[in-house]
């Protein structure tokens, strides 16, 4: 898993994946991304963060990204009642599958919010990247 990150150390590559909710509908996420300076950003709004499965996740890792940052409504705002307790889990859980296999778990992580603006959103994707920069 580790041959993405190696074979390119100019730039970071990065999967942004949101809920549908957790990103306010006027921000451009491509455009808003693209300020980022070595960090190349792919993003996928998803209907739930729920949607996404560890399986998901490394698979990205594996085949893409040297970091997957996933953003998911508050617990507490989630349309499908337990989506963001279920990505929490599953975020958890594939971080402790990442370390087993001594890869750095920090490679995957997950924000909560709801309506982020395009600052906001570029300031989760940036600490996911500077995360995965410094491993």
């Amino acid at each position: 898993m580790s041959a993405i990150m190696e074979s390119n150390n100019e730039n970071t590559k990065i999967v942004v994946l949101y809920c549908q909710h957790s990103v306010d509908k006027n921000v451009d996420v491509t455009s808003c991304t693209n300020s980022l300076e070595n960090t190349q950003v792919r993003s996928v709004v998803m209907p739930c963060s729920s949607k996404v499965q560890v399986s998901h996740l490394l698979h990205i890792l594996d085949q893409e990204a040297d970091g997957v940052e996933v953003i998911a409504c508050p617990t507490t705002c989630c349309g499908h009642l337990v989506g963001s307790k279920k990505m929490d889990k599953r975020i958890a859980y594939t971080q402790e599958l990442l370390k087993s296999i001594g890869q750095a778990p920090d490679r995957v992580g997950i924000t909560h919010a709801l309506e982020l603006s395009s600052n906001d959103f570029v300031k989760q994707v940036a600490a996911r990247a500077e995360a995965v920069k410094n491993l």
